[in-house]
Formats: C-alpha cells, structure tokens, sequence
C-alpha cells in the first residue's frame, strides 16, 4: 500500500506488528521446515521496511523538536493576529452596516 499525502493511513493497522511476531514465533516452534521460517522472517522484514517508509513521508520530521515547538509558537501567534485583524476588520463601519443589511 503506497501512502499518498492524500491519503490517510490507519496507524494501528499498519504499525500493529504483534501478529506478525506471533506467526514468527508459531513457526519457529511447530515448523520444522527452515523455508517456512524463513519466509515469515521475510515478511516480518517487509513489514518493518514499508513502516519504515511510512515514518519517512511524515511531513516535519526533518525538523528538531525545538526547531517544530518555534514553528508551533510563530504559527500561533500568526494565527491570533490574523483574527485580531479580522475582528478589527468586521467592527470597520462599512463590513457592519454591510453586515446589518444582510441581516435584515
């Protein structure tokens, strides 16, 4: 499954790797056969590879935590201006007698 940005991604379903194990170790104890074993081995391999892949597309990791908190805090305080202006935008007597007329 190729996760696009689009796309969520049900993080316990992908990243539930408990079954997977346990399918390893059943094998490893009723399964004579080293191909049998090999083969969950293989697909356990897979399943830590494509979680692997997944943790890489998530967007921000690159960043540090310190350098995601700044980020944090300036969109934040971007945000409270932006309604702060807003605010002072709609009490502005043109958008409120715009405002009243529409009401009516």
């Amino acid at each position: 499954m190729a996760a696009s940005e689009s796309e969520e991604i049900d993080v316990a379903k992908e990243f539930n790797l408990l079954p997977i194990i346990f399918e390893t170790i059943q094998a490893l104890q009723k399964t004579n056969d080293p191909q049998e074993f090999t083969k969950k081995v293989n697909g356990f391999r897979a399943k830590l590879q494509h979680c692997r892949a997944l943790l890489d597309k998530i967007p921000g990791i690159e960043m540090s935590c310190e350098e995601q908190k700044e980020l944090l805090i300036k969109c934040k305080t971007q945000y409270t201006e932006k309604c702060e202006l807003l605010r002072n935008y709609r009490n502005l007597p043109v958008f409120a007698e715009a405002f009243v007329k529409e009401t009516k």
